[in-house]
């Protein structure tokens, strides 16, 4: 099989099969010249995936180490008979660990508020059991959900009405209940002052515009945005005005990069029929965090791996002060810093959080501070 892969996409050598012929290209870069005489074609979600691009060519497998699909035109695909993978997710946990960071940084007593989470499948489902075992407030709208699945399930009003209101939908434009620009201007006017709004799912499913007139206007509301319209050309003034700005590297860590490659190999060897070779299982020992005694050791635990602000700040730097957005931005991404999820961690802290921090994903042994270094 000749294969034409995004370079970025981690472990490739590790996806080959007997006799395979793999090529590895920017994402950006792919187009219907690269893969007219390919078998397969692996890509992120920068790389748009349709009849204009698939054209006349051999392709058979088409897999996106991605959770999100809103970039696979997979209509075309199933007329053409091309195989579709993808890796539902392989990121949620980073996802989440992203959000508690901005609530750390944005509303350190998050604890004490409530929370509206909007779509709970993968990613939002995951952030609503953490913060229910730490006895966070929740209000949940998702319309393919009922109230035996989650019993804290609301109407969309009543969960944008929150103090906290996370975004956790995939990018629809068809179907009973589409999502692209759903968070209107109608609802935009409607949050309520002092409230902090997060986006981490895709930029299309807000107006940015009734966002940013918004925030020109009142000035009244925190925004955390990592996702934008029209990516990589982003809307400048917005990301300026924003809270918290990143450049769609949420769901960016170690883990769930190699999760979705991992998952990836799997379909790609079950569709060619091979079953001979096992995933590569990636392992490492958890290390520790010494931790200060500071005002909230749960705060302190989650800044202490991961503190979104470090994110923003060189998104800041290195991207909205360049002449060139477009590239600035995929050259975040690309040169996105190793990043590992909670559960690489284990910080020495008091006995009585432990639970909480299991429940948030670190390591689940060695927490007790008596034990010696």
């Amino acid at each position: 099989m000749r294969i034409i892969a995004d370079i970025d996409i981690p472990d490739l050598e590790n996806l080959l099969a007997s006799g395979d012929d793999l090529q590895c290209i920017s994402g950006r870069e792919i187009n219907p010249d690269s893969i007219r005489h390919a078998d397969v074609l692996l890509v992120r979600s920068i790389t748009q995936v349709d009849g204009h691009l698939l054209g006349d060519s051999d392709i058979k497998f088409v897999g996106s180490a991605t959770a999100g699909i809103d970039h696979i035109d997979i209509n075309h695909l199933q007329t053409r008979g091309i195989y579709f993978s993808h890796a539902p997710g392989c990121n949620a946990d980073a996802v989440v660990q992203y959000v508690l960071s901005v609530l750390c940084r944005l509303r350190p007593a998050w604890r004490e508020l409530s929370v509206g989470i909007v779509g709970c499948g993968n990613i939002g489902g995951r952030l609503y059991q953490k913060l229910k075992v730490l006895k966070v407030r929740t209000v949940v709208s998702d319309p393919f959900l009922n109230e035996s699945q989650v019993p804290d399930l609301n109407s969309l009003e009543q969960t944008l009405n929150c103090d906290i209101i996370s975004l956790h939908v995939p990018f629809t434009d068809n179907g009973n209940y589409p999502t692209s620009g759903f968070i209107n201007e109608q609802l935009i006017r409607r949050l309520p002052s002092g409230s902090l709004l997060i986006n981490t799912s895709r930029g299309g499913i807000i107006d940015s515009d009734a966002l940013l007139d918004r925030l020109r206007r009142k000035n009244d509301i925190s925004v955390a945005l990592d996702v934008w319209d029209s990516e990589p050309n982003i809307n400048i003034a917005l990301a300026n005005k924003a809270d918290i700005s990143t450049g769609h590297i949420a769901g960016n860590s170690y883990e769930g990069k190699r999760r979705a490659a991992a998952m990836l190999r799997r379909s790609y060897l079950r569709w060619r029929r091979d079953h001979s070779v096992e995933s590569p299982a990636f392992k490492y020992t958890p290390q520790v965090i010494n931790m200060k005694n500071g005002r909230d050791p749960i705060n302190d635990a989650i800044l202490a791996v991961y503190d979104v602000l470090e994110d923003d700040l060189e998104f800041r730097a290195s991207v909205l002060t360049s002449k060139n957005l477009g590239d600035a931005f995929d050259r975040y991404r690309k040169n996105y810093r190793v990043r590992y999820e909670f559960a690489h961690y284990y910080p020495r802290l008091s006995v009585s959080i432990a639970g909480d921090l299991e429940a948030l994903g670190f390591a689940k042994t060695r927490l007790m501070a008596s034990e010696p270094f």
